[in-house]
């Protein structure tokens, strides 16, 4: 199930263990994402150089699929992604919150 987080605290949480809790946010929502019925490669990847990239394009891939997110383009996206992840993390956090209620 998904659980509601305030997005603003994921990337208070982030900024204040160096990246360390967004590693514990990418796991447990990439769980949640599975639960849900994303098929996402194993968590491992985001470890491995150059294979975090095709993680990362899994994972919003899969979360641009469940959410249905209309809006913007995947591809802007994806971009957004890899350039400044804090957006996305917020973004991301804020979508899924939409799906406990």
């Amino acid at each position: 199930m998904v659980k509601e987080r305030d997005p603003m605290m994921v990337l208070v949480f982030t900024f204040l263990t160096c990246g360390l809790y967004m590693l514990y946010w990418l796991f447990e929502t990439s769980k949640e994402l599975t639960e849900l019925g994303a098929e996402l490669p194993t968590i491992w990847f985001i470890f491995i150089p150059i294979v975090n990239y095709y993680y990362l394009y899994k994972y919003l891939e899969e979360w641009y699929r469940i959410v249905k997110y209309k809006d913007q383009e995947f591809m802007m996206i994806l971009i957004l992604g890899i350039v400044f992840s804090p957006i996305v993390i917020y973004w991301v956090q804020i979508e899924l919150n939409k799906l406990v209620k």
